[in-house]
């Protein structure tokens, strides 16, 4: 395929890459690359309307490009992208994507305390989208046991389970 789209400077964290792409669909979405010849393949979940968070560990500096595909097989757009990802540290926000596909992202970092089961942060008050990882693995939001709610007015996210002592807790939210 020769049609690609250059998203820019992407911010990423080992956790995952958000993404400057909006999912038009729900369900379980497929992502591609490669890294010096050797491809790399994650699926994934997505909710239509939220920009897309890509759980894949890439290399922090590299430009990248990769295929997206809908939970109808589909390929995003009918197009490949490439992104020139950047790190991400805790604590600071950054911009990436160009123009219209711009995105102001960060990340926050935490290890839990026994029995913790709530996170404040300003930084999560009125976020587009956050995705939250309990020791690299991505949890989803909702009321099952290892799943969490999020109360973005307040910036809170509780977690349905008492955390364990010493977990690492990774917070990516794109605003």
């Amino acid at each position: 395929m020769n049609n690609t789209i250059n998203l820019g400077e992407i911010p990423m964290a080992e956790e995952g890459i958000a993404l400057p792409l909006t999912a038009d669909s729900t369900g379980a979405w497929e992502f591609i690359t490669n890294f010096n010849g050797a491809y790399q393949y994650v699926q994934f979940n997505a909710t239509a309307g939220d920009k897309l968070v890509v759980p894949a560990k890439l290399n922090e500096y590299y430009t990248y490009r990769f295929k997206l595909y809908k939970p109808d097989a589909s390929l995003l757009n009918d197009t490949a992208y490439q992104v020139h990802t950047i790190p991400i540290l805790p604590g600071v926000e950054y911009t990436g994507g160009i123009g219209e596909a711009t995105i102001k992202a960060g990340k926050l970092q935490f290890y839990a305390l026994a029995g913790q089961q709530t996170y404040v942060h300003d930084a999560l008050i009125y976020a587009k989208q956050i995705a939250v990882f309990v020791e690299g693995i991505i949890l989803q939001e909702g009321i099952a046991p290892d799943e969490y709610q999020v109360d973005l007015v307040t910036g809170t996210i509780t977690f349905n389970t008492q955390l364990i002592a010493t977990q690492k807790i990774s917070i990516l939210y794109i605003k």
